[in-house]
Parts: structure tokens; sequence; C-alpha cells
């Protein structure tokens, strides 16, 4: 079967991957089980090397042996993958070994008889970025294939800095040594299947499109809630925190997706500029705000985690209530919040639409049933409507109904992991669903200033249980605009 013609030159693009980081949780299950998946479907490059990077010392075979048995594999493809894979005892951010990768690239450059594309990716803490990106500089590793200019690409992971000035100070470091069409800023939850379906729900129905916005909308909620709590990373989260980890990129993200305009073509360029415009006009909270238009908490027992300070003020809970100042969605309130030890394991975004009352039906309902439209992003991708249907019967009486459309049940092919995209763009170079530095800064723009009343102790950092649906303060704040959180109602494709 031919590739599509959007990836069908790949088999052309000689590269080389280097997974700086390449023992840590995010490699070892997402990264190389993605590279994993490509390589079965023969959508990698005919000369395509791995070169996994590490402080741990590790033979190719030990480590090889370790990936398999993060990834439990049962294929016979296996073997022949693992040829593809180096392993170096390298610290980036001590610069100690780099000159062994240098020589481990351009070895397998001259076997190859061809200039490679070389990528990084920076699966490290992003606390050593900035040591790590002047330690690729200093030994030339940027400047990519040295015998045909072919220019390095890289990338890193969120979250992209800890705040506007040290967003700006990666940045800073980054186009040092790197243009930006070389520079891939990942958030896997871009390389979703239903948030890239949003682009065509949107923009390839004409039934959706005129009734989206605030002349009909009510309010969007948009959630990201977990069952498990932070488990091992409890270094990492305590000087994270929900509002940073989750609502900062992903959720914010969601956002623009759902309310940008049409982008004049699908590419990169024109994607980002229509991202941007929204995630510009997003009203930035003053202190006040944040005191009436947000809520945060942490789950009981989060003390106790592993590496978790015994009197953190961490928040395993973000509530976010935003407007966005322009005619297609003043007034309109989006409502983003996170959490761990959840009742539900569900990330969607719901819209609601505004009920006008139906008077010719005044007599046939309690209330009125406004209309929903749920993107679920996870734990089953898919979309749902609901609607208002007469129950069958002799009488008159009016029920809500869900109509889905769920990938699992529609689509009798796989569905590909986010990584599995994401990894595909970054060889062929293609930059649509990954982020510019401008809508990173655009993001901690609107961020920062609820951090900063945060860390001053307001509001009051409410404590939760686990299983529940996060503070009481949360659905407090819903209810008193009238409005009732619909995730756990709405839950769609339960399959």
């Amino acid at each position: 079967m031919p590739l599509p013609r959007e990836i069908a030159g790949i088999k052309d693009l000689p590269s080389a991957f280097v997974i700086f980081g390449a023992t840590g949780d995010l490699s070892r299950k997402k990264i190389f089980p993605a590279l994993f998946v490509l390589f079965k479907a023969q959508l990698l490059p005919e000369k395509f090397k791995i070169i996994a990077a590490a402080r741990t010392s590790h033979t190719r075979e030990s480590f090889a042996q370790i990936l398999k048995e993060t990834i439990e594999v049962k294929d016979k493809s296996w073997n022949n993958f693992t040829q593809k894979i180096d392993y170096l005892s390298a610290d980036i951010a001590e610069n100690k070994n780099l000159q062994e990768l240098s020589r481990l690239l351009e070895d397998f450059e001259e076997k190859s008889n061809v200039c490679i594309k070389r990528i990084f990716h920076m699966a490290v803490s992003p606390a050593i970025y900035q040591k790590a990106l002047e330690n690729l500089g200093r030994n030339g590793l940027h400047l990519g294939c040295t015998t045909h200019g072919s220019r390095a690409r890289i990338v890193v992971e969120k979250p992209f800095g800890t705040d506007l000035k040290t967003s700006q100070e990666i940045h800073t470091k980054l186009t040092k040594y790197f243009d930006q069409d070389q520079i891939y800023r990942i958030d896997h939850y871009l390389g979703k299947e239903t948030v890239q379906n949003i682009f065509a729900f949107r923009f390839g129905n004409e039934l959706f499109e005129p009734v989206w916005n605030n002349h009909f909308i009510d309010h969007v909620q948009i959630t990201q809630a977990e069952y498990r709590g932070i488990e091992k990373r409890g270094e990492f989260y305590d000087r994270t925190g929900a509002l940073r980890d989750i609502t900062q990129n992903h959720l914010l993200q969601l956002l623009t997706l759902i309310t940008m305009e049409e982008p004049h073509k699908f590419e990169a360029k024109s994607i980002l500029k229509k991202k941007l415009e929204i995630i510009s006009s997003i009203k930035k909270l003053t202190p006040e705000d944040a005191l009436t238009s947000t809520a945060r908490g942490q789950y009981q027992g989060y003390l106790a985690e592993e590496k978790v300070t015994s009197n953190s003020q961490t928040e395993t809970y973000a509530l976010t209530k935003l407007t966005i100042e322009n005619p297609r969605w003043q007034s309109v309130p989006f409502y983003l919040r996170t959490g761990k030890k959840l009742e539900g394991n569900v990330t969607s975004i719901i819209i609601q639409f505004k009920e006008k009352g139906h008077k010719i039906f005044e007599n046939f309902w309690e209330k009125p049933l406004p209309n929903h439209i749920t993107l679920q992003i996870q734990p089953n991708e898919g979309i749902g409507i609901r609607l208002v249907a007469k129950k069958p019967g002799l009488t008159t009486q009016l029920e809500p109904v869900d109509m889905e459309f769920c990938y699992k049940t529609s689509f009798d092919v796989p569905q590909p992991d986010a990584y599995e995209r994401l990894l595909l763009d970054i060889v062929l170079g293609d930059q649509s669903l990954f982020l510019s530095q401008d809508i990173i800064e655009e993001s901690w723009k609107v961020i920062d200033p609820i951090r900063q009343v945060w860390d001053s102790g307001k509001p009051k950092l409410s404590l939760y249980k686990p299983g529940s649906w996060g503070p009481k303060e949360a659905a407090d704040l819903i209810e008193k605009d009238g409005r009732q959180w619909l995730a756990p109602l709405l839950t769609i494709c339960k399959i």
C-alpha cells in the first residue's frame, strides 16, 4: 500500500535521533515505544539510527533489555529495531563524553555515505536545559552534518520554564545555536487524534461554525482529571504544581484550538498565527480577579508522598476561570480545571449552548435541557452531542439523548499514539503541531499573575479527599455563576 502523500518521502530522509535522558520514564514509556511502532510500520527513513544517551552505564544489550521489559515486546521485529540503537554513557549537563557522540554521528554518516539529519531530543529535566544547550553548542553538535551543512533539529519538552522570565532565558539559549525552524517545542496533547480532529470538526462541517460564538454558547469547561497521584514525581511536582504542569500548556492549548479563527492554510505558519491571536486575547487576571476566579487544592496524603516537603503548599488541583476579549467570545467564561487523585480519569472539552426556554415545550419538562458538545481526549477518544428528544409513549415527555462518534468503533484502523504522530512530524520537518515561543510567552502572561497571588497564600489551599472531584471551593465558584460541572456526567464512548 502506498504511503499518504504527506509522508511518502520519509524513506529518503536519512536521520539520526539522539535521545538525551534515554533511561528516564518519558523515553522508556513514550519515545522508544513510539519509535518502535513507526519502525514496524516502515515509517522511518531507510537510513536511520538512534543514539540513546544517559548518565547511567549500560551496554547496548543491557539497555535494549530494559526497553524490552518496559515495552513488553511480543514482536519478532524487536531485534531488528534494537540494531538501530547505540547506547552512550554521557552527561550533557556536565559536558561529559559529547565528543564520543560526535564520533558516533560522523561514523554513521560515513557508513551511510550520505549527509544525515541530526535530531536531538531533550528528554531531560528542564532545570538543566540551559547547561545542556550550551554544551551542545560548545561541541558544535548544533551545526548538523558537517559535510553538506544540513542543520540539526532540537526537540524540547514542557514545561518551558517556570515563568515568563525563565522561558525567555531558555529561548535565548536555544536561539543562540538554533533557528526557529530547527526548534520543536513538544506538547504531546497536540498529537492526540481528537485534538487534531477539532480542526476537521469545526472547519470541515458547516453545521457548527455558524453557532460557534457568544450568541449561542453559554460557557466552556475544559477538564483534565486523573485517578492517580503524583507517584514517584515528588521532586519535580513539588516545585511545579498543577497550574504550571497542566494549565499553562495542555489546557491553554486546548482552549486555543476550540476558539481560534480558521487558518488560511493547513500549515504551521497559518495555524500558529491564529493560535497566537487567541492566546493574546485572553484577559489577564488582576490580583482581585485571581481571588474570585480561581481555586486551588491539595489531596489529602500529598505531604506523605516521596520527596515532598513536609509543609508543602503546592497545589494538586487548579481551577481557573478565563475570558477572551474578542468579538466572537466576549463574555463567554472558560473554566479550566486539572487535578490528581480525582474521582474520574478524563480529559474533555464541553461546550454548553445557551438555553432559550422553548415556550412550546414549557409544560413537558421540569426545566430546559441545554445542548452540549463533548470533545473527549481520554480515556476513549471521541465526540458526543447531547440533544433533546421525545421519549417514546402516548404522552409527551422530553429527555436528553447522546449521539456519539468514537474512534475505536468508527474506524477499523489503530489509533496512533500522540508521540508517534509528533516524532514523525519532526523527521518530516512539519511544525504544525508544535508550539512557538510567542505562544509560550503569552501563556505565561496568563499564568504568572495567578501564580503570584497563589504564592502569597491566597486564595487558601484547600484539602480534598482522594476520589472526590476536588475542593468544595471549585464547585462553589462555578455554582455562584449559576452553572454546574458536567464532565462527570458526560463521559462518552464507554467501551
